[in-house]
């Protein structure tokens, strides 16, 4: 009887071992896949905070109106077909700062207005793209002004070069200003 204790089954079937060695394989390819993945995981946001880290984007605040009281008038130039125009504009943006910088030079900001105002002619202002050129136009000219009291602003109560050459060399800006004042609306335009 001992000899049957002893005796092992040798004759199992070779599917049961080569199943074995298939889960046992298969167990550690999950293993391995789901390492690989918590570490391309957890590696994207290490390196998307260092990005913001180094580079911080500043929050948008909601959209905020400002309207430029009381409206622009300016006479067209003597055989024009029209005498005078009269525009009512209203500033967009997203930082309040900007908007109070606004408040404060205001002055400065219709003066460069007017100039420019001033400058155009009855027949660029008849097409949508006369419009739209002037409407750009005045957007870089304000942000002009907001960029340059930023920086006056930002020297600490010194007295900067920027803000005396802030008023005058506005008025005849074509360049792409990228500012803080998003755009510039015509809430009235009159011509007549």
């Amino acid at each position: 009887m001992a000899e049957e204790e002893l005796e092992l089954d040798v004759n199992q079937p070779k599917g049961s071992k080569t199943m074995m060695i298939l889960v046992i394989v298969l167990i550690v390819l999950v293993l391995a896949m789901g390492g690989v993945g918590a570490w391309l995981f957890l590696g994207k946001d290490d390196s998307a905070s260092s990005h913001s880290a180094e580079k911080e984007e500043p929050v948008l605040g909601p959209l905020k109106y400002l309207t430029m009281v009381p409206e622009f008038i300016v006479n067209f130039g003597p055989g024009s077909k029209v005498r005078y125009l009269q525009v009512d504009l209203q500033l967009s943006s997203r930082d309040e700062n900007a908007l109070a910088t606004v408040g404060t030079y205001r002055p400065v900001i219709r003066n460069d207005v007017l100039v420019l105002l001033s400058s155009v002619s009855f027949d660029d202002l008849k097409s949508r793209e006369g419009k739209e050129q002037l409407q750009k136009k005045l957007l870089n000219t304000i942000n002009k002004v907001v960029i340059a009291a930023s920086h006056t602003a930002s020297a600490d109560g010194e007295k900067d070069d920027k803000q005396d050459s802030a008023h005058g060399e506005h008025a005849s800006t074509d360049e792409d200003i990228e500012g803080p004042i998003e755009n510039v609306y015509f809430t009235s335009f009159i011509m007549q």
